[in-house]
């Protein structure tokens, strides 16, 4: 199933398509230039319609391109179908194109606690570390699995001023392992340890 969405006024296309497997959907979600809080804005949608992302891959071009592959998971068991691919490029139309604010989006869809939700899971483990031959910031994380996490992480970073850069989402057993290169959206450098990293870790264990 495929949609596509062009803008009269040469804005990206948005690509929306996905491909159907035995037990999970293979979601794909093309940009064809990048932009600050893009995961933000798919992980909202993607919380909102109920599916659960079990892993997550986001690469971003040197063209600028962005291309996201999530292997999802229905909540209920429902299956992806036009109908519901199509209100998904729907939204995200209106949070990339439209200017809506996710937080407007959430509340209008009934699903405003998840922006003050608060985990609260003890065992949960953030490690933060700038590799000696990276110009990126890595950032692993490992928690219990809740639905919609992964959109309050991406919340807080885009508030942060933070550049996911890639990433990878594996959920298995009940737990999350997640990890992140990130850079600053202003310079494009990674995080600075001694004033970034204690921001990021306060904002993250808000919520954990």
């Amino acid at each position: 199933m495929t949609t596509t969405t062009t803008n009269e006024t040469k804005k990206p296309v948005l690509h929306v398509s996905c491909v159907p497997r035995k037990d999970t959907t293979l979601l794909k979600i093309s940009l064809s230039q990048d932009d600050l809080g893009i995961l933000f804005r798919v992980t909202s949608v993607l919380y909102n319609h109920g599916w659960d992302i079990l892993e997550a891959v986001a690469e971003t071009s040197h063209e600028g391109h962005v291309q996201d592959l999530f292997v999802i998971r229905s909540w209920n068991g429902t299956e992806m179908t036009e109908l519901l691919l199509s209100q998904i490029r729907k939204d995200l139309f209106s949070l990339f194109y439209e200017a809506k604010p996710v937080e407007t989006y959430l509340r209008e869809q009934g699903k405003g606690d998840v922006l003050s939700r608060k985990v609260g899971d003890p065992e949960a483990s953030l490690k933060l570390y700038n590799p000696i031959s990276s110009d990126f910031t890595v950032m692993d994380l490992r928690m219990r699995d809740t639905p919609g996490i992964l959109f309050q992480i991406t919340e807080a970073l885009y508030h942060l001023g933070i550049d996911i850069i890639s990433f990878t989402a594996n959920t298995s057993d009940g737990k999350i392992r997640d990890s992140f290169l990130l850079r600053t959206s202003l310079t494009g450098d990674r995080l600075e340890e001694k004033t970034m990293f204690p921001l990021l870790r306060s904002r993250l264990e808000s919520f954990l």
